[in-house]
């Protein structure tokens, strides 16, 4: 899946780049993603950089998947798993979806954490 960046700080003729989101670990239904899993392979705690392309990139699969299939346009009932591994095992679920009458197509985001056993 490719996706086009508009990046409003740079000059208008360079706004528009391509990117293609690519996870440690993906699982998908054809070429619909249903799980992302990302391991951080940064030292940073709060907001390593695998972490926030983790969610931008699951993000944009939401609002796709929202807007443009058929069987998820009305109701915007897709749900994209997400996992994020940290180094010491730590592991966080994220629940990444819409809410189905929210005019500003916001992408809503609820996460657990738990420790891996081992």
């Amino acid at each position: 899946m490719r996706l086009i960046v508009n990046r409003s700080a740079e000059p208008a003729h360079e706004r528009l780049r391509n990117y293609t989101p690519r996870s440690d670990f993906l699982i998908a239904t054809s070429t619909l993603p249903r799980l992302l899993v990302e391991v951080n392979s940064t030292k940073m705690k709060d907001w390593p950089p695998d972490l926030i392309r983790m969610l931008l990139s699951g993000a944009s699969v939401v609002r796709f998947t929202n807007d443009f299939l058929e069987e998820f346009r009305t109701k915007k009932q897709f749900v994209l798993v997400a996992i994020f591994i940290e180094q010491d095992g730590e592991a966080t679920r994220y629940l990444l979806y819409q809410l189905e009458n929210d005019r500003d197509k916001a992408v809503c985001c609820a996460f657990n954490t738990s420790k891996l056993m081992g």
